[in-house]
C-alpha cells in the first residue's frame, strides 16, 4: 500500500502520486490499476486491428505507397484529373502543368480541385483589381475632361492611327487603356504636326525596338494575364512605344 493506492490496486488520494500520473488518472477517470491495464490492453487491440485492416507492413516500399495513394483516390495518370468548368479557364499547357504537379504530389481529384479553386480565386482577385484600377483612372479622366471626354479620346485614337500603332494597341488590348490614352496625348504634345504622317501610313521605326515589342507581345508574361511579370511586361511595352517615337514618358 502507498499513500495514494490500496493493496487491492484502488486509488485513494492522488494528491501524493507523481504529478504526471495524478493528472492522467484523474483525466481518464481510472479508479484502480485494473482500469489502467484494461485501457492499455484495449489500445493495443485497437492498434493491432487497425494495422490488420490497413494491411500495412512495418516498412512501406514505393510500390506499396503508390497503392495506398491509389486507394485514396489518386488517378492513374495526370490527364485523369477532372477540373470541370474550372479547367477550361486555363490554357492547355498550364492545365497540363497543374495536372502534372498534382500527380507528382500524389493528390486525389478532390485535393487537386481545391488547389485549382484557390488559384482561380487569387487570379480573379488580381483581374478584378486591375479592372477596378483602370475604371478608377477612366472615371478620373471623365471628371477631368467632362463633356470633352469623347473628343479627348478621339484625339488619342487619331494620334495612334497617325503613328501607325493602332494595330499594336489593339493586339495588346491597350487601345482604350486610360494610361495609354494619356501617353498618346503626350505624343501629341511632344511631336510637331509636321512630324506626324498622314493617318494610315505607319512611321518608320527602329527594327530593334520593333523586335523587342514583338518578342514581349508573344512572351508568356504578356499572353498569360496570371503571369507574375504580366504588369511589368505591359509597362515595358509602353516604354518601348514611347522610345520608338522619341517621347518622354
Amino acid at each position: 500500500m502507498t499513500e495514494y493506492m490500496n493493496t487491492d490496486g484502488s486509488f485513494v488520494d492522488m494528491a501524493g502520486a507523481p504529478e504526471g500520473m495524478a493528472t492522467l488518472v484523474q483525466d481518464k477517470g481510472w479508479a484502480n490499476v485494473e482500469a489502467i491495464t484494461k485501457s492499455y490492453t484495449e489500445l493495443e487491440t485497437y492498434q493491432g486491428t487497425l494495422k490488420q485492416n490497413l494491411n500495412l507492413p512495418e516498412t512501406l516500399t514505393g510500390d506499396m505507397m503508390a497503392r495506398i495513394h491509389t486507394k485514396l483516390g489518386k488517378p492513374d495518370s495526370p490527364d485523369k484529373y477532372d477540373f470541370g468548368e474550372a479547367g477550361k479557364t486555363f490554357k492547355p499547357e498550364v492545365l497540363n502543368g497543374i495536372q502534372g504537379l498534382a500527380y507528382k504530389h500524389d493528390l486525389n481529384n478532390t485535393q487537386a480541385n481545391a488547389i485549382v479553386s484557390q488559384i482561380l480565386e487569387i487570379a480573379n482577385g488580381e483581374i478584378a483589381g486591375e479592372q477596378a484600377a483602370e475604371a478608377k483612372v477612366e472615371t478620373a479622366l471623365r471628371e477631368k475632361h467632362g463633356d470633352k471626354y469623347d473628343s479627348y479620346m478621339e484625339e488619342a485614337f487619331n494620334v495612334a492611327e497617325t503613328l501607325g500603332i493602332t494595330p499594336t494597341l489593339d493586339k495588346l488590348g491597350l487601345n482604350r487603356n486610360p494610361e495609354m490614352i494619356e501617353l498618346l496625348h503626350t505624343f501629341k504634345a511632344k511631336l510637331s504636326e509636321a512630324s506626324l504622317k498622314t493617318p494610315g501610313s505607319p512611321v518608320s521605326a527602329s527594327g530593334t525596338i520593333d523586335d523587342q515589342i514583338k518578342n514581349l507581345t508573344e512572351s508568356p508574361s504578356y499572353t498569360d494575364k496570371m503571369h507574375v511579370d504580366h504588369h511589368k511586361t505591359i509597362a515595358d511595352i509602353k516604354n518601348l512605344l514611347a522610345q520608338k517615337h522619341n517621347v518622354a514618358v
